[in-house]
């Protein structure tokens, strides 16, 4: 189980509290006080032996403590409890003002009323604070300050008849302010906050409570603010605007400021200031009048530079295009392409070749075998004299009788195959095929095109002038008579 430890340092008494839950908002596990001796080092060594005790306790007890917050009523006890941790290196412990306290335990309290925003009336000694916290995130939104004596009891005194004179005055004017509070917490740090609950109700329409343990107010509220580490954050951004000299609300002089008391290190550094009290802005004195004329001096050399490089990149834009109309010799190529349907043309030459199939006939002229079985000895001799004829023929155009065969093999070679069986029967040869017709000649190549004229123009400012790059060949002379 998580808790949260919170442990108040007075003089002579230091009092502890331990809550359940990691944000402090659960019940009381346990608390305790303890009388030390009237000197701050006795406090300050209970405080640490406190804290000591309370996390070996938990962790024998099977808890885990997630944060301890220290606060303290005498601001001289501050400076030798962090000396006495950072000298121990006890990590956890977060060293909260009183009045932050005090605001984390009154952000709690509005939070279970259901208000907005709560009043908290913090009494010390010699003076009384009145704050307005803002119940969602526990920031300080409003905070006046007063100096009062330090009589707080039953007594009949012209002392005590002033101080609530002060204070009736400090609270009858919460309705008007912008942050209007739907109630009042009162806190007290070594102050008895009990005789001062009926006359702050006097003072005010608003409902007044208080703690039902006075005295250990304060611990919980350091336990609170050391869970709750954005709320203390918040808080002590919106207390240093509030207490700043710089609004006006506060005299500097009249309140002594304490530890972590924002507004008493004010003289630290500009950062810790309201709005108000920084100086104002000027203007650098070292700064020289501009001069207008550089400026149009560069402007009309910028538009001078822009109309050269306009006009270097119109005669380049111009050129390459009439450029790009000289023909190619791959223009050449293509021409013949375009010129494809000479191929019908030359589809001739392939019935032509395609004759050798019709001269398959003349092996159905086979009959005639029956008659020539005497002269089937001197058949021989004429087959070697006609194959030389062709060679002849096939020499003048070695090229065309060569592709002529490989166009038309796939079609000779089917009734080649039958060929070779009537052989054996028919020992006579076949007569000779006739010779197939020479092939058609290429058609002639078409003229070349005539080339465009190319023509460059150079843009000057005011005209344009054409310059042929190639211009047409003179005319052919006329013919002699």
């Amino acid at each position: 189980m998580d808790i949260v430890l919170g442990v108040s340092m007075a003089p002579t008494t230091v009092r502890m509290v331990l809550i359940e839950g990691q944000n402090a908002d659960g019940v009381t596990v346990e608390e305790d006080s303890f009388d030390v001796a009237g000197n701050g080092d006795s406090a300050t060594s209970a405080a640490i032996g406190a804290i000591l005790g309370t996390r070996e306790a938990a962790v024998e007890a099977g808890y885990q403590l997630m944060s301890t917050g220290v606060t303290w009523t005498d601001p001289g006890d501050a400076p030798a409890l962090r000396d006495a941790l950072a000298a121990q290196q006890i990590q956890n412990v977060m060293l909260v003002a009183p009045l932050l306290a005090a605001a984390a335990l009154a952000q709690t309290v509005g939070s279970a009323l259901a208000y907005r925003h709560i009043a908290l009336l913090y009494m010390e000694p010699n003076s009384a604070t009145l704050a307005v916290v803002d119940c969602a995130d526990g920031s300080i939104v409003d905070l006046h300050r007063r100096l009062v004596n330090n009589v707080w009891d039953d007594g009949d005194t012209a002392a005590l008849s002033a101080d609530a004179a002060e204070l009736t005055s400090m609270v009858s004017g919460l309705e008007s302010w912008g942050s209007r509070p739907d109630g009042v917490f009162i806190v007290g740090c070594g102050v008895d906050v009990v005789p001062i609950k009926p006359r702050v109700e006097e003072a005010t329409t608003l409902p007044v409570t208080a703690p039902e343990e006075p005295d250990m107010a304060l611990a919980r509220g350091a336990a609170l603010a050391s869970a709750n580490a954005p709320l203390f954050a918040s808080s002590t951004a919106a207390l240093a605007y509030a207490q700043d000299p710089g609004t006006g609300e506060v005299d500097r002089y009249a309140v002594a400021p304490t530890y972590l008391d924002v507004s008493g290190h004010a003289g630290l550094s500009s950062a810790a200031l309201a709005y108000s009290a920084l100086p104002e802005d000027d203007g650098e004195p070292g700064q020289r009048p501009r001069r207008p004329i550089l400026l149009v001096g560069s402007a009309l050399a910028a538009v001078l530079l822009i109309g050269v490089v306009a006009l270097i990149v119109s005669l380049v834009a111009d050129v390459r295009p009439t450029v790009g109309q000289r023909p190619n010799p791959g223009g050449n190529v293509v021409l013949p392409t375009e010129q494809a349907p000479a191929p019908p043309h030359a589809q001739p030459p392939a019935p032509a070749a395609s004759s050798p199939p019709p001269a398959a006939p003349p092996p159905a002229a086979s009959p005639e075998p029956a008659a020539p079985p005497p002269p089937a000895t001197a058949a021989p001799a004429p087959p070697p004299e006609t194959i030389p004829e062709p060679a002849p023929v096939v020499a003048p155009n070695p090229a065309p009788v060569q592709r002529a065969p490989t166009r038309q093999a796939p079609a000779y070679q089917p009734p080649a195959a039958p060929a070779p069986q009537p052989a054996p029967e028919a020992p006579p040869p076949a007569p000779a095929a006739p010779p197939p017709p020479p092939p058609a000649a290429p058609p002639p190549p078409p003229p070349a095109p005539a080339m465009p004229p190319m023509t460059a123009y150079l843009h000057l400012p005011f005209v344009t002038v054409p310059i042929p790059i190639n211009p047409p060949p003179p005319p052919a002379p006329p013919p002699g008579p």
